[in-house]
């Protein structure tokens, strides 16, 4: 009977260190897909306080918002330069701004903060004037590229003409109301 049972432990010993190696497998996946969606969840943490700040410099300069000069609407590509601030500067104590050399001030530091903030960030931001509000979208690319269960998502994330087929690229949409 002991020469029958020659080599058994052996094969349980391959078939446990295979079930191992599985698990591992899967241990590790899990958690890469862990640290690309916290990633992920940082950079739409980011794009909320950039939000928010376009936001009340929008509600400090009302007749700036009201002549439109908060709009921009450049695709992910055109802005992939950094953005350039206007010669105004509008700081000195003792300069004077119009509303919309202010907008344009503002515009110009907001961009800069958010390709600062995000991953070659870009902005799109369209001024809704029947509800007194601004949608704005923050675009970056994910530096991990995007994976295939996420690109159903993609297409109802961005504005239409602002990432157009680009799989790495994520947008966080905002309604905000100065």
């Amino acid at each position: 009977m002991r020469l029958n049972q020659r080599g058994f432990i052996l094969i349980e010993v391959l078939v446990a260190m295979l079930l191992s190696a599985v698990a591992l497998l899967a241990l590790a996946s899990a958690n890469a897909a862990a640290l690309r969606y916290t990633k992920m969840s940082q950079y739409r943490a980011q794009a909320l306080t950039l939000a928010a700040d376009i936001s009340e410099r929008m509600r400090a300069n009302p007749a700036g918002f009201a002549a439109q000069a908060y709009e921009f609407s450049a695709s992910f590509a055109a802005q992939s330069a950094s953005p350039a601030l206007p010669v105004q500067l509008c700081s000195a104590g003792n300069s004077v701004c119009s509303a919309l050399e202010l907008a344009a001030l503002d515009m110009a530091q907001w961009r800069v903060l958010v390709r600062a903030a995000l991953p070659q960030g870009s902005v799109f931001v369209q001024r809704q004037a029947a509800v007194g509000a601004a949608d704005v979208w923050l675009a970056w690319r994910d530096p991990l590229l995007a994976k295939a269960d996420e690109t159903i998502a993609l297409a109802k994330e961005c504005p239409a003409g602002l990432a157009l087929a680009d799989t790495s690229i994520r947008c966080s949409y905002f309604r905000v109301h100065p």
